[in-house]
């Protein structure tokens, strides 16, 4: 008796669905592509929950006859292609005539179609199974109902994430096809709330995509977006300038032929073009459209088509990467930043020689070392905020508190943290070689200290990121942050699909002191914050339009988010290059930095000190 069997019809069509649809988001993008291959300038779409109570697609195209409504739902009906050579003239985003099918044979579908040219018709299916056919209204276009996706198949559902997290997904492929398609209009509803009002754009492509760039992307990215054409593939390329880079890299967007695509060799070719000028924590926002032959690329490698295989890897790289570089370098301008004249400031002038000789003599080694061991006071104006967290919320609201560059302390500093096991005997970290003698600030960013060895040069910002990143975590890990009420909720306006995510994210966000609730599609509001961040209001938003774009998917592990959260956290609220501070404040600064676990590296992986020995020193003199 033979082992192999065919499969039936209704198993093969559930284990196709899996190819071609992994969650909501696959099912929306099949019916979006559809609409747009009919010919629609209209294209209006409803989700409820996260896609599995409802997605429902409908558009002013060309519409179907009865028959063909019939035949559309079945496996490979196309109306595409012929033969297999016709995969080399492509110009549609569906050919395989798989998606209807897939899509109703784990759901419950309706379809209603009208080409315009008399009645419409209706037909139901459940399972892929047709249940009942009917008239419908004679009004062009067609409308693709889903309901209850995979109800049928119980086993998909265990793999799907939270709500927010799936409508974040319908979102982004709804972007992704807006952007792509620039003369249809969308409007998209999501639970009864209107999230997108799209209108047509048909003036010029630079204006165009760069108008509905900042619906998507905001204002802040799409009005820096630099532009540029080039004749070979007909490439149309925006792309930020190298000063205007992003912290994330969900904002980068390729579509050959209009389809949105992943690719590989055109994302290394951008960022090789910024090699030389971006920082490792920061990357390119772009938009790249290409028009090629469809016999130059082979869409048909990945069951959804998101990957693609161009005949020349080589050529698209190199070309890509030259184009990248021409437009971002030919429009550099000068970045206008009031940097001061080379400068080193000094501590105020030493005491008088006779007001020296009334001085302590030095303490010896022990005197220091059983000094060391009792704690000093901390300078007034420390960098590092020494307050003790409460587990509960402040009594009184309080407005936004403007960021100044050092923080003074006024409650008692947290236990410090576990010592590295390359300490010194008398409890300094290895890198630290006493004593320290403060020599000056040079150019407002680098803080200069000489030292036995030679001369220490700090970075100020790096190194207060240090330490606030820390103390901020010492403090999130203790779960002891001390909430503060805002006296007005700040609103934050974000892509739908980042304020989706974010929101998915908000109980785990309360208890690290960030209360987050909905305002409207767009906008988020934040109620509270942690006392220990005091952030006035335009840093707010700045750190939660970061935290929105670094977030991901809730059912992974918060201790990566965690640490990403509080290094922003640290970096918003360190000092910056060209602040000015105190011989005080720098001395406080070096202090903290020694009881640091890693006092030589920002939470980024940067290096905090160099030190310059006295043989390199006499180098540079040929001493």
């Amino acid at each position: 008796m033979s082992n192999i069997h065919v499969l039936d019809e209704k198993t093969a069509g559930k284990i196709a669905a899996g190819e071609v649809i992994e969650r909501p988001a696959g099912v929306l993008k099949e019916l979006l592509e559809n609409a747009v291959d009919a010919g629609a300038t209209s294209i209006n779409v409803d989700i409820e929950g996260s896609g599995r109570d409802l997605i429902r697609v409908n558009d002013n195209g060309c519409g179907m006859s009865a028959e063909d409504l019939e035949l559309c739902v079945l496996r490979h009906a196309t109306s595409k292609i012929r033969a297999f050579g016709d995969l080399a003239h492509l110009h549609t985003f569906g050919f395989r005539g798989e998606a209807l099918y897939s899509a109703a044979a784990v759901s419950r579908m309706t379809l209603t179609s009208c080409t315009g040219d008399g009645s419409g018709h209706r037909l139901e299916l459940h399972a892929g199974k047709v249940v009942a056919k009917s008239p419908a209204p004679a009004i062009k276009g067609t409308t693709v109902e889903i309901r209850n996706l995979f109800y049928n198949v119980p086993a998909r559902l265990k793999f799907l994430k939270s709500d927010a997290y799936e409508r974040a997904c319908l979102l982004k492929v709804i972007e992704e096809s807006a952007l792509a398609n620039l003369p249809v209009s969308y409007r998209v509803h999501v639970n009864g709330r209107a999230v997108y009002d799209l209108p047509a754009q048909t003036g010029p492509l630079p204006d165009a995509v760069k108008a509905r760039a900042k619906q998507i992307l905001g204002d802040e990215v799409a009005s820096t977006l630099l532009f540029k054409a080039f004749d070979e593939m007909q490439l149309k390329l925006f792309v930020t300038p190298s000063d205007k880079l992003v912290t994330v890299r969900d904002m980068q967007y390729v579509f050959v032929n209009r389809r949105p695509i992943d690719s590989k060799t055109v994302q290394q070719a951008v960022y090789k073009a910024y090699q030389n000028v971006r920082p490792k924590d920061r990357h390119p926002a772009f938009l790249v459209y290409l028009t090629l032959d469809p016999a130059d690329f082979d869409v048909n490698i990945h069951p959804q088509k998101r990957d693609i295989r161009f005949v020349n890897e080589n050529k698209v790289f190199a070309f890509l990467m030259h184009a990248v570089g021409e437009t971002v370098f030919s429009n550099a301008r000068p970045v206008d930043v009031a940097v001061p004249a080379p400068s080193i400031t000094l501590p105020p002038p030493a005491q008088p020689a006779a007001e020296q000789l009334f001085k302590p003599a030095a303490p010896t080694p022990m005197e220091a070392y059983a000094a060391s061991c009792r704690p000093a006071p901390a300078p007034h104006g420390a960098f590092a905020p020494k307050l003790h967290f409460v587990a509960k919320e402040t009594e009184e609201p309080v407005e936004y508190v403007a960021r100044a560059p050092v923080f003074t302390p006024t409650e008692p500093a947290p236990e410090a943290p576990a010592q590295p096991a390359d300490m010194h005997a008398q409890g300094d970290p290895a890198w630290y070689h006493g004593p320290y003698h403060y020599l000056g600030q040079l150019q407002r960013s680098y803080l200069l200290f000489e030292n036995p060895e030679g001369l220490v040069v700090i970075d100020q910002h790096a190194a207060q990121e240090r330490v606030l990143f820390e103390h901020y975590l010492a403090a999130f890990d203790r779960r002891d942050v001390k909430v503060q009420k805002l006296l007005f909720p700040v609103h934050v306006d974000l892509p739908p699909s980042n304020a989706e995510t974010l929101l998915s994210w908000a109980d785990w966000l309360k208890t690290a002191g960030f209360e987050l609730e909905p305002f409207s599609a767009h906008t988020v509001l934040v109620r509270t914050m942690p006392h220990m961040i005091r952030f006035k209001e335009d840093d707010m938003k700045a750190f939660i339009i970061s935290l929105s774009q670094v977030v991901g998917d809730p059912s992974k592990s918060t201790e990566s988010l965690k640490r990403k959260m509080v290094a922003m956290l640290a970096c918003k609220k360190a000092i910056k290059a060209h602040d000015a501070i105190s011989p005080a404040e720098a001395e406080a600064l070096l202090d903290n930095m020694k009881k640091c676990k890693d006092g030589m590296h920002c939470p980024h992986g940067r290096p905090c000190v160099a030190q310059l020995n006295m043989k390199q020193l006499d180098k540079l003199f040929g001493r």
